[in-house]
């Protein structure tokens, strides 16, 4: 890796990463990133870098399993990204990132019932994300983010499945005094779809509110939390899927915690 101020406002990083397998051979991943002080407060990335992901040993070797029949011809899953981001900070109490993106993902592995592994899927995807800070007052901040993708298998133009395309994250902290801090959290996740197969109906979009308590040096040393999960009692379920989307493994999904109160202590020894 090396990097070059080869301007007052403009410096390059660039990288590479060289792998070799016994089991594929050799990988080359490399990465870029260009920067531009485009003004005192404003920054501009402009970001490049591939990744891979080798075979697992079930993927390349497992043969007494009908569900997953391996090939030691395999070849690594290959990605690249591409990245715009900008990071402003209007006025001291403000900071506003955006970061637009774009990937490519090839040769990822397919492993179908009782036929040999092979890479043979394509996926690509685009979105984007936004986070703001904003000190409201010297005792109160907001912190937030939203986030869209929209990822499509290339090889049938259908949006990957069970992957969320939105998702808002909102977080407010009130130091109430010295010893006080009081937190609330809330998580939307949105617009997950089932596999081509799938029967079941959509995937419930959620909203999940958390709320926290702490109280420092209770006595010298000892810290006390009060912890609120999902306060709102939602129910929240992540998509399950089987080897066959017609026949998921679990039918109604993966129930998450529900409503639930904790009280944490910590005790810091060296106070």
């Amino acid at each position: 890796q090396n990097e070059w101020r080869f301007a007052n406002d403009w410096e390059l990083t660039a990288g590479v990463r060289y792998d070799t397998f016994t089991q594929f051979g050799d990988s080359i991943n490399p990465r870029l990133a260009l920067v531009w002080s485009t003004a005192h407060n404003l920054t501009s990335k402009f970001l490049y870098g591939r990744a891979f992901r080798a075979p697992s040993f079930s993927e390349l070797f497992a043969q007494n399993n009908l569900a997953l029949v391996g090939n030691p011809d395999l070849e690594p899953e290959t990605i690249d990204t591409y990245e715009v981001a900008f990071d402003y900070r209007p006025n001291q109490n403000v900071d506003l990132k955006l970061n637009l993106f774009l990937y490519q993902i090839k040769d990822l592995v397919e492993a179908q019932f009782g036929v040999l592994a092979a890479n043979n899927l394509e996926q690509s995807g685009r979105g984007f994300e936004f986070e703001a800070e904003w000190r409201a007052t010297k005792n109160f901040k907001l912190i937030g983010n939203y986030a869209w993708q929209n990822a499509e298998d290339d090889d049938t133009n259908t949006d990957v499945p069970n992957a969320p395309q939105q998702q808002l994250y909102l977080r407010s902290v009130w130091e109430v005094d010295n010893n006080i801090t009081a937190s609330a959290v809330l998580n939307w996740v949105a617009d997950r779809e089932r596999s081509v197969g799938d029967l079941r109906s959509d995937i419930d979009d959620y909203t999940v509110v958390d709320l926290v308590v702490q109280y420092r040096n209770l006595i010298d040393g000892l810290d006390i939390s009060l912890i609120g999960k999902n306060v709102f009692d939602e129910d929240v379920r992540e998509p399950s899927t089987g080897q066959f989307p017609s026949m998921p493994e679990i039918p109604g999904d993966y129930p998450l915690e529900g409503s639930s109160a904790t009280i944490e202590f910590k005790y810091n020894f060296d106070s």
